[in-house]
């Protein structure tokens, strides 16, 4: 079941954060680098939450 909520992801890396915003990688570094972004470490992995990145897309003007 790909699409069940119970199985939806609580964190991505920043390749998988892109891949699921459709935005570049180099862009989703550039948001964490501004404080747009935020982003957490596990050792060396950067790790971005579900929620936070859904507050980003939610924050952008609508087209």
């Amino acid at each position: 079941m790909p699409n069940d909520p119970r199985r939806q992801k609580l964190a991505y890396s920043v390749q998988e954060a892109a891949e699921v915003a459709s935005i570049s990688v180099s862009l989703i570094r550039q948001l964490i680098r501004d404080n747009k972004l935020p982003a957490r470490r596990q050792g060396s992995k950067i790790l971005i939450l579900h929620s936070d990145l859904l507050l980003y897309l939610e924050s952008l003007p609508e087209a």
